[in-house]
């Protein structure tokens, strides 16, 4: 009978051992746009407005998976990187300049360009959690990340389309008693970054459907 229950708790934590919960995305089918119609933009740095500088490195691979995201929807006509810096540094400028207005209608018109995206990490909470069940427990990691966008017209300074996009991961990292331990732990930055790819996955399909082509908007 004791070796019959503690099958029984072995099998139970095993299938405990890998639990992996990623919130869902609610992305659009979206229309192919003909190319001359897709607007012209130029997708700004993310800024990091999380209040924690430990996430200033990750703002490089956050803006060039948000155009990246974007450039598969068929929607926009992306300017790269390179130019939109080189021009930054030819006027003296950095991102937080392009606030402006002024500044970033400058900008645009020596791009180019239709729109700016701009963007922000907003908000990034962490949490574990050790439960006991018997004499067997849990840990758990839960990441809830929070990002927005929003796409400017340079003309007008009209925001052409805007989305918030909240993400959760929560894993179930390993579970352990007297004798075993199961489930592997997975590195905090990757859960993280799990939350993060969700969002701009979800900002990109909202941007993309919220933007009118550039013939409505009279170019």
């Amino acid at each position: 009978m004791k070796k019959f229950i503690t099958i029984l708790l072995t099998l139970f934590i095993f299938l405990l051992g890998s639990c992996y919960t990623v919130s869902k995305t609610n992305l659009k089918t979206l229309p192919e746009i003909p190319f001359a119609d897709r607007p012209v933009i130029a997708v700004i740095d993310f800024r990091n407005k999380t209040g924690n500088f430990g996430y200033d490195n990750l703002m490089e691979g956050i803006t060039g998976s948000m155009i990246s995201e974007l450039q598969s929807t068929k929607h926009f006509r992306i300017i790269e990187r390179e130019r939109l810096n080189a021009i930054l540094d030819e006027l003296k400028l950095n991102l937080g300049g392009l606030v402006n207005p002024d500044k970033a209608k400058e900008v645009g018109k020596i791009l180019g360009v239709d729109a700016l995206l701009f963007g922000n990490l907003s908000s990034v909470k962490y949490s574990k959690n050790k439960q006991t069940i018997f004499i067997a427990w849990t840990e758990e990691q839960k990441v809830e990340v929070d990002m927005d966008a929003r796409l400017v017209n340079i003309e007008t300074g009209e925001v052409l389309a805007a989305s918030k996009a909240p993400s959760f991961v929560k894993q179930r990292n390993w579970v352990a008693f007297w004798f075993a331990r199961l489930g592997k732990k997975t590195d905090k930055n990757a859960i993280i970054q799990t939350g993060i790819d969700q969002d701009i996955r979800q900002l990109a399909n909202d941007i993309a459907d919220k933007t009118p082509s550039r013939k409505d908007l009279g170019k």
